[in-house]
């Protein structure tokens, strides 16, 4: 009798259509499942139910199998095991502002990836009195490896900047960039794998390409080049101005220290202290040949050229002009052509307008003639009856103070000449 229940009962459901199997398929409300479906559910008065459990409950199931699906009934939301990311949500919270979620997910929570020519993602802060940032990265670690970082920018293809920063209103004052620590590390530090610059500043306007200040009480350095690399042949430094600003401008406002040291090996080599002095190890070379010091002249300083033989004036203090009679006792210099080393009374950031370079010591191109015969190298010259030009002394002549210097080339020439003369006035 129960046998002939059972069969009878199959027979109804089979027959009704409820229930229907084509090739191992199960159809419920359809007797032609899917080709695609090994289930095919059809209803549109009811759905299908998975089980329900808490959140305890779903994170208690023992040894949960890939793609187990389950509905939490505290988080309100479908979730499904993905073996060894443990739980993830079947479906994402709406994203309706202002958003917040805190998740576990590896390698990360949100991905965006823009195929066309357009941004991944932009983000702005559209409110002038607004004192907060569009986008906020912040990283908790104990680790500095590389990419353990706040904001990581990535330039994968043949160009582009892993980051650009721009502050792009002509009339604001604005930072396009601030790094600060509070801890031991460096406010920026930049590394180039290859042949390009570790930090490459330019300045398009009137500003400073890169300023750097230590502020308050602090005791560390405005700023430290170091080249670590024993076979490095390039400089740790270069500087180079194509306009007429500084190239470089060091300001020192502590009570002790230096405004420059320069090392090699660790060890100092070259100063500059606070006061301006320079102190160098290997001594120093310039490209000039003399020592000039900047002179004032009587008057328009357009009538002198380098060459031109130079005396003290009478009518004015620390004056000079040109030689005025022979054998003048007056000569002080030469108007120097490329001095090595220009002394000056002036400060150092007060240029030598209005002045003449007079070499007083070294080689310097000095204008001759020969009203005291023909030049031989080793000649001794003294000045001529010429304005600003030398000749040769007659040795049994000269008298303290009257001579120039010792000609290093011969001149036999008609008029007034140029040759290399060793200046040195006794």
């Amino acid at each position: 009798m129960q046998k002939t229940f059972l069969r009878t009962a199959l027979i109804i459901t089979l027959g009704s259509g409820i229930l229907s199997t084509t090739y191992a398929q199960v159809g419920i409300g359809t007797q032609t499942p899917d080709a695609s479906a090994q289930l095919d559910i059809v209803s549109t008065a009811k759905g299908l139910l998975v089980p329900r459990m808490t959140s305890a409950q779903r994170t208690a199931v023992v040894n949960p199998a890939e793609g187990l699906l389950v509905y939490d009934t505290d988080s309100k939301h479908f979730w499904f095991y993905t073996g060894g990311n443990g739980w993830g949500k079947l479906d994402n919270e709406p994203f309706t502002l202002p958003y917040a979620a805190t998740q576990s997910s590896v390698p990360g929570l949100m991905t965006i990836t823009n195929q066309a020519n357009g941004y991944a993602a932009s983000f702005k802060v559209d409110q002038i009195l607004s004192t907060s940032a569009a986008v906020r990265g912040e990283v908790n670690s104990q680790f500095a490896n590389f990419g353990t970082a706040g904001i990581l920018g990535i330039a994968s293809g043949g160009a582009g900047t892993a980051g650009t920063f721009y502050a792009n209103n002509p009339d604001g004052n604005g930072d396009a960039v601030i790094a600060k620590t509070d801890g031991d590390g460096d406010a920026i530090l930049a590394q180039a794998g290859k042949e390009g610059h570790a930090i490459h500043a330019y300045h398009a306007n009137a500003g400073n390409a890169i300023t750097a200040t230590v502020l308050g009480a602090a005791s560390g350095k405005v700023a430290f080049f170091e080249s670590t690399a024993q076979n490095n042949t390039n400089n740790v430094v270069e500087i180079n101005t194509r306009g007429k600003g500084n190239a470089f401008l060091a300001n020192h406002r502590g009570t002790a220290g230096n405004i420059a040291v320069f090392q090699t090996a660790g060890a100092n080599v070259a100063r500059i202290d606070r006061a301006g002095v320079g102190y160098f190890n290997g001594g120093t070379q310039n490209s000039g040949a003399d020592l000039a010091e900047a002179f004032e002249v009587t008057d328009n300083i357009a009538d002198y050229e380098p060459g031109d033989v130079l005396a003290i004036a009478t009518e004015k203090d620390r004056t000079v002009e040109k030689s005025a009679g022979a054998y003048s006792a007056l000569v002080l210099g030469v108007y120097a052509t490329k001095p090595g080393v220009l002394l000056t009374d002036q400060p150092v950031g007060v240029e030598a307008i209005g002045r003449v370079p007079m070499g007083v010591v070294g080689v310097i191109p000095t204008k001759v003639c020969t009203d005291g015969g023909a030049i031989r190298r080793g000649d001794l010259l003294v000045t001529s009856s010429r304005p600003g030009v030398a000749m040769k002394a007659d040795p049994g002549q000269v008298k303290p103070g009257q001579v120039i210097g010792k000609a290093l080339q011969n001149y036999a020439g008609d008029g007034v000449g140029k040759i290399n003369v060793f200046v040195n006035v006794k």
